[in-house]
């Protein structure tokens, strides 16, 4: 007799609607034009959508019509890790995590009562605020892992650091202050993806290490978020051999699963990372969806084709009812916040914070006409608003820009002159980390560079050895914009 697999049972005793499982993507910049499909996608059953991009007024009008057609609370959801800004035109953009956790750093200690940590904390609810009135009900953050490989190609900053402890205290923290505010958080890459060298959105990561280093060192957020009552938690699409010798991502993992539930004690909502990433490993998107509903996860997130993937489980043996899904969605708002939060006041807190991140070491002394050269390994120009500042704080600045393609000047060491090196690489899924172009071309400049700054991870910089340095985590204009202030101020020894 064939046994169905476990949580699975035969079609014949219940029909089930799949779209139910689903978390789809919605594309913010195009929901006018596309929004017959999105409603479709409602009536169809579907559980949410994550959303990409698109103008703040926009998506909150369109989703809020989204959730009049939906019978029960639609899971609206998006990647905001740094604020809302950072999916939607008109919201607050903040620094990335391991920033943040720098404005607490005093010497070697860590300050969670100061004024920084209250800026932190404030942070959090500006973020919580913003997403209600943008109509968004799940926030996929924070990031719980802790980045010990420092040369990680995906994590680096989006990380509050490499201790848990600090990784740990913040995690909770936002936990906390979003669910006040009636907000799901989710607490991400279970069980982590801090020690890795692949980027799981190409590839299968590996995470060798056994339960005994796992419990003393990645598990520890998690197990606080547990603590803290997180809403949702997203399994990584790593392998963990600890967890499950067979190799299977723990995404799609019955045996990760059951730790999750029996050992570390979870009883909430666990969803898949993004089902069309690499990291899914040899499965196809259909069979990965099928083995993570079998193993007992709740939502399948960012299938690329959701009618088919529906017509493809509904040929399978189907799950049992998922009541924790309906508790979970009954329990979403379904209103956008009518109250407006104070932007301005937020993009005020995010320059403090930005500000406050910046650190500058080995050593700084800039001469008058400083010569600048940015280096960006995207095919992009960037660094506008840094060389206009510069030349507000250092007049006389020169400055060239430098991406792949392009030619790289080459300097001749001018006592009177100061050479800045200053190297622009964001953290991108599919990205792969960082471009060999880049760290060749930053350390051809190590006899000449009085400076390097890192616009991105600080491990960047690792490679150069012992230089001069000035770590700002990111590249936004008003990271941009603070470091010349924070320069200016360190070269007059204030």
């Amino acid at each position: 007799m064939k046994h169905a697999e476990p949580g699975f049972r035969s079609r014949k005793n219940s029909a089930v609607n799949y779209y139910q499982f689903m978390v789809t993507r919605l594309d913010g910049r195009d929901i006018r034009r596309r929004y017959s499909e999105y409603r479709a996608l409602v009536k169809k059953g579907v559980a949410g959508f994550i959303i990409f991009g698109g103008d703040l007024g926009t998506v909150r009008s369109y989703v809020q019509k989204l959730q009049d057609e939906a019978e029960m609370p639609l899971v609206i959801a998006a990647d905001l890790e740094r604020g809302l800004g950072q999916q939607l035109k008109g919201g607050t953009h903040f620094p990335p995590a391991m920033a943040l956790a720098a404005t607490l750093k005093n010497g070697p200690a860590v300050d969670v009562e100061g004024r920084n940590a209250r800026r932190v904390k404030a942070s959090f609810t500006a973020l919580a605020r913003e997403s209600r009135y943008a109509g968004i009900n799940t926030v996929f953050a924070p990031v719980l892992d802790i980045n010990t490989n420092r040369k990680n190609p995906i994590i680096a900053a989006r990380a509050f650091g490499d201790e848990p402890r600090v990784v740990s205290h913040l995690g909770a923290e936002m936990i906390r202050v979003l669910q006040a505010h009636g907000l799901a958080a989710c607490g991400k890459h279970f069980p982590g993806h801090g020690d890795t060298t692949v980027d799981s959105h190409m590839r299968l990561p590996v995470l060798k290490h056994d339960m005994r280093r796992l419990r003393r060192c990645e598990l520890k957020p998690f197990m606080s978020a547990v603590t803290a009552g997180v809403k949702m938690m997203m399994l990584g699409h790593l392998s963990v051999p600890a967890l499950d010798s067979s190799g299977i991502p723990v995404s799609l993992s019955e045996k990760a699963v059951a730790f999750m539930r029996s050992r570390i004690g979870y009883t909430g909502m666990l969803i898949t990372d993004a089902l069309n990433m690499g990291g899914i490993g040899k499965f196809s998107e259909h069979e990965a969806s099928r083995m993570a509903l079998a193993a007992g996860v709740d939502i399948l997130l960012h299938p690329t084709e959701p009618d088919r993937l529906a017509s493809y489980l509904a040929k399978m043996l189907v799950p049992s009812l998922p009541e924790r899904l309906h508790r979970f969605r009954s329990g979403l708002p379904r209103m956008a916040d009518s109250a407006v939060p104070s932007f301005e006041r937020n993009r005020a807190l995010s320059r403090r914070l930005t500000e406050a991140a910046i650190s500058v070491s080995g050593g700084c002394r800039i001469r008058e006409q400083p010569l600048v050269i940015v280096l960006n390994d995207e095919d992009q120009e960037t660094g506008e608003t840094f060389i206009r500042s510069m030349r507000k704080h250092f007049p006389g600045t020169r400055a060239v820009r430098c991406s792949p393609g392009s030619p790289v000047p080459k300097i001749r060491k001018d006592s009177a002159t100061s050479v800045i090196v200053a190297i622009f690489s964001e953290t991108r899924a599919w990205k792969g980390g960082a471009s060999g172009w880049l760290m060749k071309q930053a350390a051809k400049y190590r006899q000449e560079a009085d400076l390097y700054i890192s616009f991105g991870s600080p491990f960047l910089l690792d490679h150069l050895g012992t230089v001069p340095r000035a770590c700002v985590f990111w590249d936004a204009d008003q990271a941009q914009d603070a470091l010349p202030r924070v320069l200016r101020r360190v070269c007059a020894g204030r």
